[in-house]
């Protein structure tokens, strides 16, 4: 009895998309494309937030020491910093080498080099930290020690870079939950009036329906399919088109950001559960904001 009863409300509600095909696909491309939207600003803020987690990986903290420190307590101090947790690799860098390092760097215009009558670069540390410390953001924290120590002269780890990533990450965070709320709200507004219309031109039918011992259940369950089968369907488009855009679009990007998804490959399976979740619940949520004044009559 309950399978031939949802077969009914399967029958309803197909019908009611087939006979407004014009609001129906009006219905389907406004959730997709809010979805598809959404989506996007999902995969930028994780590859962003990936690569900022990853940082730590690459970054360098090089600590200059004071001009004329001896090599022997260079050595002393370059063991005890190579002691703390943190540290993967430290490498003392000479003067000499310093500035041999720099010719290298320069390459065709090291000859600029060759007027100095003294070395002005400084002896320095190459700090590498382990990859779980610089993924939990102690850069500042190591930095600031490292400054503490006797003979460090300076720090450096481009702070105000780094400072200016994590609030671009923010900006694309709020950005994107800015973003995605009015996008669900007029998606959830689109979805709401167009079962509100098929209500309208079904409403002497419902209200015999009523009239004659109907439970408002039995009333509203198509609709309700109807709005999940719009969530569903707007969700696998959303969920198509931007699978159609990491493997077409994004492959011919260079981006050399670390990323979270690559080029290339489809989203991950955790997006496209949520976008089937989401689409899911804005058609319910769409249909149930329309029946609520119906049903109060």
């Amino acid at each position: 009895m309950r399978v031939g009863l949802l077969g009914y409300f399967l029958r309803k509600a197909l019908g009611n998309i087939w006979t407004n095909p014009f609001l129906s696909l009006v219905t389907l491309s406004t959730i997709a494309i809010s979805m598809l939207i959404l989506g996007l600003f999902v995969l930028i803020y994780m590859n962003v937030q990936e690569f900022v987690n990853h940082l730590g990986d690459d970054l360098q903290i090089t600590a200059y020491l004071n001009e004329n420190y001896p090599p022997e307590k260079a050595e002393v101090l370059r063991s005890k910093i190579a002691d703390w947790t943190e540290i993967e690799e430290i490498t003392y860098l000479s003067k000499e080498e310093a500035l041999a390092h720099f010719r290298t760097q320069l390459k065709e215009y090291a000859g600029i080099l060759e007027g100095l009558k003294e070395n002005p670069l400084p002896a320095s540390f190459e700090v590498k930290l382990k990859p779980q410390f610089g993924r939990s953001g102690k850069i500042e924290e190591l930095s600031a020690r490292l400054e503490r120590l006797p003979g460090v002269a300076e720090v450096q780890y481009g702070k105000k870079w780094v400072a200016k990533l994590r609030v671009f990450v923010d900006v694309i965070k709020l950005v994107g939950i800015t973003v995605g709320g009015l996008l669900l709200f007029a998606t959830t507004f689109v979805v709401s009036n167009t079962i509100k219309l098929t209500v309208y031109s079904r409403q002497e039918e419902l209200e015999i329906m009523r009239l004659v011992g109907a439970t408002d259940f039995f009333v509203k369950a198509p609709f309700l399919i109807e709005g999940l089968l719009h969530g569903l369907g707007g969700a696998i488009l959303a969920a198509g088109g931007l699978s159609l855009l990491m493997l077409f679009l994004l492959s011919n990007l260079d981006l050399p950001l670390r990323l979270a998804v690559l080029p290339g490959s489809l989203p991950p399976v955790q997006l496209i559960g949520g976008f089937l979740g989401l689409g899911l619940a804005l058609g319910v949520l769409g249909s149930t904001v329309s029946l609520r004044r119906f049903l109060r009559q």
